[in-house]
């Protein structure tokens, strides 16, 4: 019998050392209750960070009665650390895992409990919460089967071929080029008060440690390519510190900029004049985006991915900002032409629709 007990009294122990460190701190609230409130404060309400830690930056928009930030439920919730390591995976880093960085899953509710899908979208107006959008799902056109492979200008075209943005009105044109007219072409409608956001958060796996091989293998496909690539490795070097100065350098930049702010001068000649900065005209005189160099984390990759920023600019004032892994536009909206395909229609662009600052 005692031994029966100290059995069930090492099992109960071992369950309490397997839940208790990784139990993760949840937070709900309705959308009602949290009306009002600010990032900081419906971050806190949701996962408990201190109000001193830092907060990513929203895709933030002009209006004609203030300035409206819509951030994901997922990225206002995350910890910085792991905003970090996904700008490291964005730029084909080799950054290292923090293992101390929570996971935080979000959701969104019905008011009868329903799991909504999607990432909700939290809009605020004036540094105030002021609707939560829940994703509509909208099921795609059909589109046309693939050519054979063998006809090779018409399956490219195919591959290349993109699907509609809301955030732009039309194949070819620049993102906003009407303003705010995106939100009548996003799938999303506005959550009920009694729905409720929650998040859980608890530190991520940690990673396995690999033993080395008791002996050296010999070369694989992989080192015989690495071999074939090894004169182009030379690079590698100068194009990581051109990364670190970018990130280091668009960083301040991007800071320096807000919305409703009037450029010293041109945007053109703005441009033009800093290091990291691009402009794009629209065929209205009096608007274009500038793109600003993020740069990225070392890496061992020759393509330079990297991390950029639009800033859409009308008559001399910024009107809105759309920073990385945001809701917003990115970068590969400027590389899709008049037909849809994605390519090399501006400065930039390479491939099929890659864009470098």
């Amino acid at each position: 019998m005692s031994r029966r007990i100290g059995l069930s009294a090492l099992l109960a122990g071992l369950l309490a050392l397997a839940v208790g460190p990784s139990q993760a701190a949840a937070g709900e609230a309705a959308v009602g209750d949290l009306i009002g409130l600010s990032p900081v404060e419906v971050r806190a309400r949701l996962t408990g960070a201190p109000a001193q830690t830092p907060l990513t930056r929203g895709f933030e928009v002009a209006g004609s009665d203030g300035t409206d930030v819509y951030f994901t439920l997922d990225q206002l919730v995350a910890d910085p650390r792991r905003l970090r390591q996904q700008a490291v995976w964005r730029t084909y880093g080799d950054g290292p895992l923090d293992p101390e960085a929570p996971i935080c899953r979000s959701r969104l509710a019905s008011g009868s409990g329903e799991p909504g899908k999607g990432d909700p979208v939290l809009v605020f107006h004036d540094g105030r919460l002021a609707a939560v959008l829940r994703p509509v799902r909208t099921p795609a056109g059909p589109r046309s089967p693939a050519p054979p492979i063998e006809d090779r200008k018409a399956h490219e075209r195919w591959v290349r071929q993109s699907r509609p943005s809301p955030f732009a009105p039309a194949f070819g044109q620049l993102p906003l080029e009407d303003g705010r007219g995106f939100l009548g072409r996003w799938s999303k409608d506005a959550a009920d008060p009694a729905d409720r956001l929650s998040a859980a958060c608890a530190p991520g796996p940690r990673p396995l440690a690999i033993a080395p091989a008791a002996r050296r293998p010999g070369l694989s496909n992989s080192d015989m390519q690495g071999l074939a690539l090894l004169p182009f490795a030379v690079k590698l070097p100068a194009m990581n510190r051109d990364r670190e100065r970018a990130r280091e350098r668009g960083a301040a930049t991007l800071a320096g900029m807000s919305v409703g702010q009037r450029l010293p001068r041109d945007p053109k000649a703005f441009a033009r004049d800093q290091d990291g900065l691009r402009w794009h005209g629209s065929t209205r005189p009096d608007y274009g985006v500038l793109t600003v160099d993020l740069g990225g984390w070392k890496s061992r990759n020759l393509s330079d991915k990297r991390d950029v920023a639009l800033v859409g600019v009308e008559d001399g004032v910024v009107t809105w900002i759309s920073p990385p892994g945001g809701v917003g536009p990115g970068a590969g909206l400027l590389c899709v032409d008049g037909e849809g395909l994605a390519g090399a229609p501006r400065p930039g662009c390479w491939g099929w629709g890659n864009y470098k600052p």
